[in-house]
């Protein structure tokens, strides 16, 4: 089943929000990354409920791509769980502030002072790259 018949699918069954994720992994080489369908899930929902990304989130940078993307939100477990092994309370807290730190950073860079102003413009995909070419 497509992500976004599953993602319409899950919204008329009453579910409160949709996360985005492989699992943790691509086991099977072929699985597309979250960050490669989390706008098609967008999309497929229509705004009915709120979509997160979870999966690769490792930077400011991919929290950026994920919000102009359409996601509301990211999910960062194993950044966090780094942190927690390597400096207990103290690299969680770390782990946090270098993501927004970073999220802020890459917000000024684009000329985005607040999240509502990061919009798809600020991202291209593959697949705009392909439509690109595709036109020349």
């Amino acid at each position: 089943m497509s992500k976004p018949l599953s993602a319409r699918k899950a919204v008329e069954a009453g579910v409160a929000g949709i996360v985005v994720s492989n699992h943790g992994g691509r086991q099977l080489d072929f699985s597309p990354a979250s960050i490669s369908v989390v706008e098609e899930v967008v999309h497929a929902v229509g705004g009915k409920v709120p979509v997160l990304l979870d999966g690769g989130v490792r930077r400011g940078t991919d929290v950026f791509k994920a919000l102009a993307l359409g996601a509301q939100a990211v999910l960062v477990g194993r950044p966090v769980i780094y942190g927690l092994a390597a400096k207990g309370q103290n690299g969680v807290r770390s782990v946090i502030e270098m993501l927004k730190n970073e999220l802020e950073l890459t917000m000024a860079l684009s000329g985005s002072p607040t999240l509502s102003d990061i919009t798809r413009s600020h991202v291209r995909t593959q697949t705009d790259h392909e439509s690109f070419h595709s036109k020349l």
